[in-house]
């Protein structure tokens, strides 16, 4: 019995040996890989000296509990300023830059700066300005706020007031911004001006500027449109007088042909009646005998006439009365 028992005691102690080994074994081969994530790198620091190695994601072998790994993200990274910092979605968040422009106005100037810490600048960033928190800080945050602050001082308030305006002082920002993160390794993606709020005494005058500015234009407009109406009517005044003068001209000329067309006429009948006559004449002075036959067709209401007993010839014989006879001695 005694033997029987003891079987199953030696059984466990070598099962719980074996875990005891294989457990001891995890934890100190564990230590010895790194996974990377995607999106980052990881840097080694021995001893607290990073080692300049720079592992890119995925699994890496280290030295197990000497090794320590520095992870450091190389995604874009937004920094951004509001009125309501706490209400922005972007990585780090700050208050707007109170400003001054050249004119004295005060302003306060919302804006985003986007940059990345790249790979192979990380050694070097880590090393002399720290992980991205201090890089935000020692870099993205005092020099955007100071370029900000200083560039708007070199503008009109009039200047950032406009659309062209706000882009000239976004690229001086911008460019000034790039020297800076250049000298640090950072890279600059983008400097992108939100907004910039003006005092509520300066936008009333530029609204009444902008209404003084449109009754001008207005006005303008108006003397421009007067002037046309009146250039308009001095055009339709000459219009109707070369009008009334064509219209008078081709007057002139109707009357003009109708005169000739007339003079005309009357030179046709002219010549019409000269040559009828001519033709008369000539038949008269052929046949004498048509001057007594026209004197007689032109006769009208006559019974009776005298005509010379001599040199005329008369044109119908007139036949003797019954029971006369034709003496030529009778009187």
């Amino acid at each position: 019995m005694n033997i029987r028992s003891g079987r199953p005691k030696r059984w466990v102690v070598i099962v719980v040996a074996i875990a005891v080994v294989f457990i001891c074994g995890l934890i100190a081969v564990g230590p010895a890989y790194a996974p990377v994530k995607y999106g980052t790198v990881a840097l080694i620091a021995r001893f607290g000296k990073l080692t300049g190695q720079i592992l890119e994601p995925g699994l890496h072998w280290r030295i197990p509990f000497v090794d320590q790994v520095v992870v450091v993200p190389t995604v874009l990274i937004s920094y951004e300023t509001s009125d309501n910092p706490e209400s922005s979605g972007a990585d780090y968040r700050d208050y707007p830059v109170t400003a001054q422009t050249i004119d004295g106005q005060q302003i306060n100037i919302k804006y985003t700066v986007l940059f990345r810490i790249p790979a192979s600048q990380t050694v070097n960033i880590v090393q002399n300005v720290g992980r991205p928190q201090e890089v935000v800080e020692n870099v993205v945050k005092a020099h955007s706020r100071n370029l900000s602050r200083l560039w708007a001082q070199s503008h009109t308030a009039e200047d950032l007031y406009s659309g062209e305006g706000i882009f000239a002082y976004e690229d001086a920002v911008r460019n000034a911004l790039q020297q800076e993160f250049d000298r640090y390794g950072v890279a600059l993606d983008d400097f992108l001006v939100r907004k910039i709020d003006f005092g509520e005494e300066y936008i009333n005058a530029i609204e009444q500027q902008q209404i003084a500015q449109e009754a001008i234009e207005t006005a303008r407009y108006q003397s421009e449109a007067a002037e046309y109406e009146k250039e308009r009517q001095i055009r339709l005044a000459e219009a109707e007088a070369e009008r009334t003068k064509l219209l008078a001209a081709a007057e002139a000329e109707r009357t003009k042909l109708l005169a000739a067309a007339d003079a005309e006429r009357q030179r046709l009948l002219a010549d019409a009646e000269a040559y009828g006559i001519e033709a008369r004449g000539k038949a008269l002075k052929q046949y004498p005998e048509l001057t007594q036959w026209e004197f007689i067709r032109n006769l009208q209401n006559v019974e009776w006439g005298i005509l010379p007993d001599t040199g005329i010839t008369p044109l119908i014989p007139v036949p003797p009365s019954a029971g006369q006879t034709e003496s030529p001695e009778s009187p």
